[in-house]
């Protein structure tokens, strides 16, 4: 299982206001943690930007870049979730 953690252009963790976790999208079993990356670019398309283009891109190791300093997410499997 994999999940993607939203993060604000510095690098933190974007918070849900009333419950203080990390904002975070299901992204599902997958095989390898490429193939969670992939799936997170074509989900995050309609979940988080109204099926706007994301033009999403790997920039470093799971981490999910969104276009002009606009933040991105994290891609993590459920064991390194649960130490968030």
């Amino acid at each position: 299982m994999y999940f993607a953690i939203e993060v604000c252009p510095d690098g933190g963790t974007i918070r849900d206001g009333q419950t203080h976790e990390p904002r975070t999208v299901e992204i599902g079993e997958c095989d390898t943690k490429q193939d969670a990356i992939d799936n997170a670019c074509q989900q995050l398309d309609c979940q988080q930007l109204d099926c706007q283009q994301l033009d999403c891109r790997q920039l470093f190791r799971g981490v999910i870049g969104r276009p002009k300093g606009k933040g991105g997410y994290v891609v993590l499997n459920a064991q390194d979730y649960a130490e968030v």
